[in-house]
């Protein structure tokens, strides 16, 4: 990985869903090659500089480059429409500040608490 900052922000192309991944490892045991190849994923490090993923063919397979022009903006967004999709807010103060970790936490927080309030029967329901 060269000169991207750790953590590592990766939006799911197919479903808005942003994960926040503290080591390289956990994104090569998390992802599969053929996906990388694909690009299925986009990738911001810490400070919302974009991230290009390839794959290699040491046992180290995930390769992350940090590309020009840091664009935080972009990531701000691919959180706040992860919130909108889950249902949820964010801080808008939070994003506009860079704290991307803060904000992220905050919408799994609030989802996970949306997902507690329903009854027994609407989270049965959920499932079918």
């Amino acid at each position: 990985m060269n000169q991207a900052q750790l953590p590592v922000f990766v939006r799911l192309k197919d479903c808005g869903y942003v994960v926040r991944y503290d080591s390289v490892a956990k994104m090569q045991s998390d992802f599969e090659r053929i996906d990388v190849e694909n690009e299925e994923y986009e990738a911001w490090d810490a400070v919302g500089t974009r991230l290009k993923m390839s794959v290699q063919t040491s046992s180290d397979w995930l390769r992350i480059e940090s590309l020009p022009n840091p664009q935080p903006e972009q990531l701000a967004e691919a959180i706040r429409e992860f919130a909108r999709l889950q249902g949820v807010d964010t801080d808008a103060s939070l994003l506009s500040a860079g704290d991307f970790s803060s904000a992220l936490a905050q919408i799994f927080l609030a989802v996970q608490s949306k997902r507690q309030s329903r009854n027994w029967w609407e989270r049965l329901k959920r499932r079918f």
